[in-house]
């Protein structure tokens, strides 16, 4: 009896181990079910925080790009055509910072961004030389960044130019490209846009200015459509990306009263200064 009753109790024990061992088992395949779970959730989780953060920038994107063409046309819908000289020499400069840009809190001046002042950017400085040629002489200044940041239909924006655009033009420089990110359709683009100002202004030279900072092969996009257009390509080989034609911080300049400020502005300060905006005009004028 007693032998019968320690065999009971170690075939007892035998299966309380064994129990206890599938228990063990059973908790861990639940704890890695569960934890699979967990990484899976947080994986979709991340995947579709990260996808709906992408979907928010580009309508960020798209809202600062109706919001700059609305205000451009808000601006636009107040001017009346220019009126060009009917017997003298009639210049305009088509561009974006570089050319021309509005008093801000960084910017005190309206004229070529990091220019010291407005007799030393670069659409001064070539319409000085083309005064000097002329006796009656007319230039104008234009900011069509709105056309760069439009990331699709960039032809939407080009009604934007008919105020500036004319019969009576003699001359045309188109500076623009640094604020397109989007390159998709730019070739094609620059294309239109060059028809477009050939339509509305058939007398004009038309000149098409290289990048000051360049982008994968947005500069050879540029060139293409200035052959497709026969239109003379001015480039800025040497100039480009260059930090000694950058502005540079601690540079002094002034605003329209003469009043002095000092650059601090990370995107002013890669700007052209003075020498860069000399060497933009240099190719403009040597190419005329």
């Amino acid at each position: 009896m007693i032998i019968e009753k320690q065999e009971a109790d170690t075939v007892k024990q035998y299966f309380d181990n064994n129990n206890t061992y599938k228990n063990r088992w059973l908790k861990l395949v639940i704890c890695i079910f569960i934890l699979a779970i967990v990484i899976v959730t947080n994986v979709f989780i991340g995947y579709k925080f990260i996808k709906y953060e992408k979907q928010q920038n580009k309508r960020i994107q798209l809202l600062e790009e109706q919001i700059k063409k609305t205000n451009a046309r808000i601006k636009d819908m107040t001017l009346n055509d220019i009126e060009w000289l009917d017997n003298g020499f009639n210049y305009l400069a088509i561009g974006n910072s570089i050319t021309i840009h509005n008093l801000s809190s960084y910017w005190w001046n309206e004229i070529g961004m990091a220019a010291s002042d407005k007799d030393h950017d670069y659409f001064h400085i070539v319409s000085s030389y083309l005064q000097s040629k002329n006796h009656k002489f007319m230039g104008y200044a234009y900011n069509f960044s709105v056309w760069e940041v439009q990331s699709h239909d960039r032809d939407e924006t080009l009604m934007l130019l008919d105020h500036y655009l004319s019969p009576k033009l003699n001359l045309i420089t188109i500076q623009l490209a640094e604020n397109a990110s989007d390159l998709t359709t730019i070739e094609q683009d620059y294309k239109s846009l060059i028809k477009y100002i050939k339509e509305k202004a058939p007398n004009a030279k038309i000149l098409l200015i290289g990048d000051f900072w360049t982008k994968k092969n947005r500069n050879d996009l540029k060139i293409k459509a200035a052959e497709a257009t026969n239109i003379k390509f001015v480039s800025l080989d040497g100039i480009a990306d260059n930090s000694d034609y950058y502005c540079g911080k601690g540079t002094v300049v002034f605003d329209n009263n003469g009043g002095k400020h000092v650059v601090d502005h990370a995107g002013v300060a890669k700007h052209p200064g003075d020498k860069g905006m000399q060497a933009i005009a240099n190719r403009i004028i040597n190419s005329l």
